[in-house]
């Protein structure tokens, strides 16, 4: 479905000026029609932001997390007060930034390695039901999103091989579609954070999963 420069601004969460000139700089494929800018949704949904700002390691990325998913529940974690004040400086960031989204990506974008693999079909179901999977992105329930086609998920690298090889994951080749994806991290917490959740969503092209990562983050930032 073709996209005027305000649909597109409204898709990616920017202003009409920004869409502008992503469009008038070629950063995303556009033909005048009428003198009218008209987008490609598929262009559209190719395009993500410049992340804003140096990722944090993987250690700093799940201190926000767990920091985030404390705040909200008026509760603290043990910190040093130099941390503790840089990740309320990053949380107040993210809360009043324009694009959001971008600086999730940013931020996180180290929490963990992401490894695209394929399964059969026919073992998905109970793939999800591992106890050593943590279920994230378009298969976590607060996602609204709940795919049956594939399997998003959390797992320690301890965990890693073995998980490979009880259910005969392979990586998929170049140009094939993955129907698992695992993000593998040093500690996977019992019960994942909504950020964690929202960056995975964040980091997907889709405009619903651009909208439930958002929506996740202001619960995660705003709640209470």
């Amino acid at each position: 479905m073709p996209l005027s420069v305000p649909e597109l601004a409204k898709r990616l969460h920017v202003n009409e000026s920004r869409a502008r000139l992503l469009v008038q700089s070629g950063r995303i494929p556009a033909q005048q029609v009428a003198g009218r800018w008209v987008i490609d949704e598929a262009d559209a949904g190719r395009y993500l932001p410049a992340a804003p700002g140096r990722p944090l390691s993987e250690r700093s990325a799940w201190q926000l997390i767990r920091h985030a998913n404390s705040a909200a529940a008026h509760d603290s974690i043990e910190l040093y007060p130099v941390e503790l004040y840089r990740l309320k400086q990053r949380l107040h960031r993210l809360q009043n930034s324009s694009d959001p989204l971008s600086l999730l990506r940013s931020l996180l974008a180290k929490r963990a390695e992401k490894a695209e693999l394929s399964s059969s079909p026919a073992d998905l179901a109970e793939l999800r039901e591992d106890h050593r999977l943590r279920l994230s992105g378009v298969s976590h329930p607060d996602s609204g999103l709940l795919s049956g086609s594939e399997v998003e998920a959390y797992v320690s690298r301890a965990d890693f091989n073995a998980v490979l090889r009880d259910w005969f994951l392979v990586k998929v080749a170049a140009g094939q579609r993955p129907n698992v994806v695992l993000h593998v991290a040093d500690e996977v917490p019992a019960v994942l954070p909504p950020l964690a959740v929202a960056a995975d969503l964040a980091e997907r092209s889709g405009v619903r999963e651009h909208n439930a990562a958002l929506d996740l983050i202001r619960r995660s930032l705003h709640a209470g």
